[in-house]
């Protein structure tokens, strides 16, 4: 199956993940007793480490209309600012050509962050029509620990592991030159990757270079050099409630993209989710408040004892839908995300290619969020985006006002249900914050473990068909400050 939508399109069998009846969808017990409130040194999210890597490589970048002259100005550009933003067409190259990497980590059960870091060069050479960066690059990657398990492994057994991928030397342009010759689908290995399915934004997640047929020669390859060099370990650390509750309430945005592909139909999984959405947010004693124009969505909002207002708007579908123009949904989105101090998108991943994550006028200024991407490798996908576009020059990392929930797997129909989990846990913790009560109990590392925990036992529920769970986990939330004042 091709895991194109973040939720998957669903089986008869899937569809029991759905609360759609009014019940919970699985029984869970209650948090507080699930809670033990010990630390977790290992990465947020209860399921998998996170591991700190370089990957060092070569990469090669066609630049037209430029003398070799002007091209080795240029060189001497980027090598005395290799972060500059006017090289970034070039330097950018670097985080297209470690996509590659992907299949070849996911072999070794290694699941790559795809956007990478700032590149150091340790060379910039001219060459004929362009030029030659040698790079080394920090990248993350996530290994499950059941995957660990069953090797008789923890996560420092990995430190000093070596993938040696074997990558296009110029990954501009590379559909053009090999077309579907150098893909293969992971779930279907023997059959070939359709032509139609292919695009700039996607050819990574099938490229294959080993592929009977592919056209790439070894000069049109080059072997990178994956290391691990360290366990990312985690302090228990929270949600930065203070900054959240400074106001007296909470703001949240949700979007419902549509699922299945066309024409949108009232039965599309991305109405279902809004539905089920609703429903779960009524049995937490939300109400709706008002509709959205033109049947778009509604908003709901709900006070928690000790005076917290929480204020949801959510959208579904119709204002996402593939017959909508793309600025126009686009403008939503930014609206969205601008307005809300917590955002959740139920929806495609795209690859990747979720251009509005990537505009820093996206976000509002000076405030903390809480993002999730619920859809599928989100963690590969757009943790790393979020963060460069919400940096700032006092917080080059990003992470001082951002918090990202991501997903390391497939997303399956009924995440919203385990998203509710966390909501219902972080709405809690913050009305406890708001009463200057003790919130304990709720840390990133809790509601991660519960969401985990919930994540599992719908799997359990749905029976063989997709029986593995999410991975959740949160990114962005090791330097929080609340808790350690």
């Amino acid at each position: 199956m091709r895991f194109l939508p973040a939720l998957l399109l669903a089986t008869a069998a899937a569809t029991t993940a759905c609360a759609t009846n009014g019940e919970e969808d699985v029984e869970m017990p209650d948090f507080e007793s699930f809670s033990d409130g010990k630390e977790d040194t290992a990465y947020i999210g209860s399921r998998a480490a996170e591991m700190n890597a370089v990957f060092t490589g070569k990469v090669r970048v066609m630049v037209a209309g430029k003398t070799p002259t002007e091209l080795a100005a240029l060189a001497d550009a980027i090598k005395a600012n290799p972060t500059s933003w006017d090289h970034r067409d070039i330097t950018g190259q670097v985080t297209e050509q470690i996509k590659y990497a992907r299949n070849a980590l996911k072999t070794e059960k290694l699941n790559l962050n795809l956007e990478g870091g700032s590149p150091t060069f340790s060379a910039v050479t001219v060459i004929s029509g362009g030029l030659e960066l040698s790079y080394e690059v920090t990248v993350e990657s996530l290994v499950k620990f059941k995957e660990l398990e069953a090797q008789g492994l923890k996560p420092a057994d990995l430190v000093g592991k070596v993938v040696e991928p074997r990558l296009p030397l110029v990954p501009a342009g590379l559909l053009e030159r090999v077309s579907n010759k150098c893909s293969t689908d992971p779930d279907e290995p023997a059959a070939a990757v359709p032509v139609a399915d292919l695009g700039a934004h996607n050819l990574f997640y099938y490229f294959d270079a080993s592929r009977a047929g592919c056209t790439l020669g070894a000069s049109d390859l080059v072997t990178a050099k994956y290391e691990i060099r360290s366990s990312l370990d985690a302090p228990t650390a929270y949600p930065e409630y203070d900054q959240l509750v400074a106001d007296k309430k909470v703001t949240m945005g949700i979007i419902f993209g549509q699922i299945e592909h066309g024409e949108l139909q009232s039965n599309d999984w991305g109405f279902i989710s809004f539905n089920d959405m609703t429903a779960s947010f009524r049995r937490k004693g939300f109400k709706v408040t008002s509709q959205l124009a033109g049947g778009k969505g509604h908003k709901m909002s709900k006070t928690y004892t000790g005076g917290l207002k929480v204020e949801i708007e959510m959208w579904n579908p119709k204002s996402f839908a593939d017959t909508v123009d793309r600025d126009l949904s686009n403008q939503t989105f930014r609206d969205v995300m601008k307005r809300n101090e917590v955002i959740y998108y139920n929806g495609h991943a795209f690859y990747g290619s979720l251009t509005v994550l990537d505009e820093k006028t996206a976000y509002p200024d000076s405030t903390y969020q809480i993002i999730f991407m619920d859809a599928c490798w989100s963690y590969a996908y757009y943790t790393k985006q979020i963060f460069r576009n919400k940096a700032t020059a006092a917080d080059p990392t990003g992470y001082a006002l951002t918090d990202v929930v991501n997903n390391t797997e497939p997303g399956i129909t009924g995440s919203e249900t385990t998203a509710v989990v966390l909501y219902d846990q972080l709405f809690t913790g913050a009305a406890k914050a708001h009463a200057r009560q003790s919130t304990r109990l709720y840390s990133w590392n809790q509601i991660g473990k519960y969401m985990n925990e919930h994540a599992e036992r719908r799997a359990a529920a749905r029976g063989s068909d997709h029986p593995d769970p999410e991975i959740y986990g949160i990114s962005g939330a090791r330097t929080n400050t609340y808790g350690r004042l």
